[in-house]
C-alpha cells in the first residue's frame, strides 16, 4: 500500500513563494513501489506557478518513503481567495517473485489554500487643501484623497504645495483596511534687510514696528508688503516690497532732508538780504533748501531803513517774504555815518511820522551841529595824538648793538646812531683776556680774538 502526505503554508499574499512538499509512503506488504511519479495542480490556477509540475522517482522500497518538493510562486496579481491544490500519484507495484508489474495505479490528495489581499487603503486630507500627494516617490493625485490598493506594509508619504513646506511621512498599511493621514503644511516665509542712509531710522513693516535700521527680519510671509521709514529732520517713506517664499529681500533707501524754500522780494530791489546772520544775496531773492523752522529775514539797503522778518519755513513748501522799505531821513543819515553803521540810531527811530515840518527841521540841525562838534573833537585828539608820539620819537635814544669793545664817536639823531660815526678800533674788553685760546671768541663781548 502507497500512502502520501502534503504540506503547504495555509495562506499567502501577492508576490510570495512557499514549498509544497508531498511524501510518498510504502508503507506495508512486501513488495516495492516502481516508477513513482507525482503531479500537482492548483485550482483556480490564475496567480498561481508551481515549477515543475511533476517528479518522479524509480523506487521506493518496502516501508521506505520519499519526499518530493514543488516550489510554488504567487503573482504580484494574484487575485485575493482561496486555492485547491490537487496532488496525483502515479506508480507501479511489484509481484512477490519481483518478475510481474502491476498497475499503474492512483492515488489523489489535496490541501487548501489562501491567497490573502495585501491591499489597504490611506485616507489624506491636509491644510490647505490642494496639495500634492507622492507615495513611496510616485505621484498620486491632490489631497483631498484616498489612495487604493496600497500593498500592505510601511510606505512614505509625501506632500508637497507651491509656497509650503514639504511634509514627510510614513504610514503602514494593513490589508483590508484603511490608515488615515491628516497633515497641516506650514507656509514659507522670506526675509527683508532693511538699510538707510543715514541710519537709525525708524522702521515699521505692515503697520507694526520693526526696529531701528540697519535691521534684518525673518519670518515674513510670501506676497507684498507695506514699509514705513521716518527719521528726525527727514521727509517720511512709505514704500512696498516682495517677499517670495524662502527668500531674503534687501532694501536700501537714502532719506532726503526735510527742506522748504523762502521767496523773498522788497520794494526797492537790490536790498541785501541776511538769514540769520549769513549774507544770502540780493532782492528779488529765491532761497531753497532751508531747513524747517522759524527763521529771521533781514534787508539792509543804503539810505533805507533796516527791516527784519520772521517766516515760518515748512518741508516741501515756499515761505513769501515781501516789504516796502522806509527812507531814512536826513538826521537818521547823519546818524548812520557818525556811527558807521547802515542802521538808524534807536533815538531817530523814535520821532513821530506826525511831527511838523518845523520840529524835523530843527532836530535835523541839531544833529548836523552835533556832527561837527565830534568832527572838531575827534580831530583835535588825532592831532595831540601824533604830536606826542613825535615829541617821544625825538625825545628818544636808541642804541643797538653796540660792542663792549668798540669806540664810539657817536652823533644821534632822530633816535637812530649813525654807524659811519662809530669807530671800529679793535680794542680789548676786561674779559677777553680770559680767553686762552688765539681766534677764539670773547664770550663777554662776542669779538674775535686774533
Amino acid at each position: 500500500m502507497v500512502d502520501t502526505q502534503i504540506s503547504f503554508t495555509p495562506s499567502l499574499y501577492p508576490g510570495e513563494s512557499s514549498t509544497l512538499k508531498v511524501l510518498v509512503s510504502e508503507v506495508s506488504g512486501s513488495d516495492w513501489v516502481k516508477d513513482v511519479t507525482v503531479s500537482v495542480q492548483i485550482s483556480p490556477s490564475s496567480g498561481v506557478v508551481v515549477s515543475p509540475s511533476s517528479q518522479s522517482v524509480s523506487r521506493i522500497n518496502k516501508k521506505s518513503s520519499y519526499t518530493f518538493t514543488f516550489p510554488v510562486d504567487v503573482t504580484e496579481n494574484a487575485a485575493s481567495g482561496n486555492r485547491n491544490i490537487v496532488v496525483t500519484v502515479k506508480y507501479y507495484e511489484m509481484d512477490l517473485l519481483n518478475i510481474n508489474t502491476l498497475g499503474p495505479y492512483y492515488l489523489q490528495d489535496s490541501q487548501y489554500f489562501d491567497i490573502d489581499n495585501p491591499y489597504g487603503q490611506i485616507s489624506v486630507s491636509t491644510n490647505p487643501q490642494s496639495v500634492d500627494v507622492y507615495l513611496d516617490s510616485q505621484y498620486i493625485g491632490k489631497s483631498p484623497m484616498t489612495i487604493s490598493n496600497v500593498i500592505q506594509g510601511k510606505h512614505t508619504l509625501l506632500l508637497k504645495k507651491e509656497g509650503y513646506n514639504d511634509v514627510s511621512t510614513s504610514v503602514t498599511v494593513t490589508a483590508d483596511s484603511q490608515s488615515s493621514v491628516s497633515k497641516t503644511l506650514s507656509q514659507k516665509t522670506g526675509g527683508i534687510s532693511v538699510s538707510t542712509t543715514p541710519s537709525g531710522a525708524t522702521v515699521n513693516i505692515d503697520g507694526k514696528y520693526a526696529g531701528t535700521s540697519p535691521l534684518t527680519t525673518n519670518g515674513i510671509l510670501p506676497g507684498s508688503h507695506d514699509i514705513s521709514i521716518s527719521m528726525n529732520g527727514y521727509r517720511d517713506v512709505s514704500d512696498t516690497f516682495y517677499i517670495s517664499a524662502g527668500t531674503s529681500t534687501t532694501y536700501k533707501k537714502s532719506l532726503v532732508k526735510e527742506n522748504g524754500n523762502i521767496d523773498i522780494d522788497s520794494t526797492p530791489s537790490g536790498a541785501s538780504v541776511y538769514l540769520g546772520s549769513s549774507y544770502k544775496g540780493v532782492t528779488p531773492l529765491y532761497l531753497d533748501g532751508i531747513s524747517p523752522g522759524t527763521c529771521t529775514i533781514k534787508l539792509v539797503k543804503d539810505g533805507y531803513k533796516d527791516l527784519q522778518r520772521t517766516v515760518t519755513v515748512k518741508d516741501d513748501s515756499t515761505a513769501s517774504v515781501s516789504a516796502s522799505m522806509e527812507k531814512l531821513s536826513i538826521a537818521e543819515k547823519v546818524v548812520t555815518q557818525v556811527n558807521g553803521k547802515s542802521s538808524s540810531v534807536s533815538t531817530a527811530n523814535t520821532i513821530s511820522s506826525t511831527d511838523t515840518e518845523f520840529n524835523a527841521q530843527m532836530l535835523e540841525a541839531g544833529f548836523v551841529v552835533l556832527l561837527l562838534v565830534i568832527s572838531i573833537v575827534f580831530t583835535r585828539k588825532v592831532l595831540k595824538s601824533r604830536n606826542e608820539a613825535t615829541t617821544n620819537i625825538e625825545n628818544q635814544t636808541v642804541v643797538n648793538n653796540i660792542h663792549y669793545g668798540d669806540n664810539i664817536e657817536t652823533h644821534i639823531k632822530d633816535s637812530v646812531v649813525q654807524r659811519t660815526n662809530i669807530g671800529s678800533k679793535q680794542g680789548t674788553c676786561p674779559y677777553c683776556k680770559d680767553a686762552t685760546n688765539t681766534g677764539g671768541v670773547c664770550s663777554a663781548c662776542g669779538r674775535n680774538i686774533e
